[in-house]
């Protein structure tokens, strides 16, 4: 089952099971979910993070602040039901360096890029966050420390995000988790290979992108189960 909206349909996947059929931990703090945090934390996929307004970040806690957009849009409202449509947001590089970077970027328009394509979503409002920081300290992609490739990496993503398939967008994701110091086990490989066919896959809608998708949440879930017991 696949939800098009990106968020959680809050249908488990089986009794007890801590995952919706979207692929993404069940609405709510439970046990489960918290069992299902903890592992990830162990495995290295994911470093939690509260929820509270945005903030400027440094370029180092990409992926955290990712994870922390992530779990603020999927615990909002369905923002399409507020008229807000991902991809009439990503239309206008202009108009989505305003509505999704600025320190006044809508929320709403957040949550739908967010909603609609996952984590990848969350990391093209990192970008644009990150790019109106630059713009507006005058900063550039010249030199490339960490941050810098970081950022480079995150410009990809922007710039190439509707002509990315699967496997290059999972080298976009790969690179950004270099960027930003990341487990390299199996289970965090895994985890980039479910974002990217996910996003892929609310992008397109096709069929092809669809199954990709499930067999990359299999593997997931066949990986994370033992984390989850242990």
């Amino acid at each position: 089952m696949f939800t098009t909206t990106g968020r959680p349909c809050g249908n488990r996947v089986a009794e007890g099971a801590p995952w919706c059929r979207a692929g993404h931990p069940c609405a709510g703090v439970g046990p489960s979910d918290e069992m299902v945090l903890a592992a990830l934390g162990r495995s290295g996929v994911v470093d939690g993070a509260g929820d509270g307004p945005w903030r400027p970040r440094r370029p180092v806690a990409r992926g955290r602040r990712a994870t922390e957009l992530l779990r603020r849009a999927l615990s909002s409202d369905d923002a399409e039901l507020h008229g807000a449509r991902a991809e009439h947001i990503l239309a206008d590089d202009g108009a989505a360096l305003l509505l999704l970077g600025s320190p006044d970027a809508s929320e709403v328009a957040r949550a739908a890029v967010i909603q609609r394509y996952g984590l990848v979503g969350a990391l093209v409002v990192v970008g644009y966050e990150e790019r109106w920081r630059r713009s507006a300290s005058g900063d550039d992609l010249g030199t490339r420390g960490p941050m810098e490739m970081g950022a480079a990496c995150l410009e990809t993503l922007l710039q190439e995000f509707p002509r990315l398939d699967a496997r290059r967008l999972d080298r976009v994701l790969r690179e950004i988790d270099h960027a930003d110091p990341d487990s390299g086990s199996e289970v965090a490989s895994a985890h980039r290979w479910l974002h990217a066919t996910y996003a892929v896959a609310a992008r397109d809608g096709t069929a092809r992108a669809h199954r990709a998708y499930l067999r990359a949440l299999d593997r997931v879930l066949r990986l994370v189960g033992p984390l989850v017991l242990s």
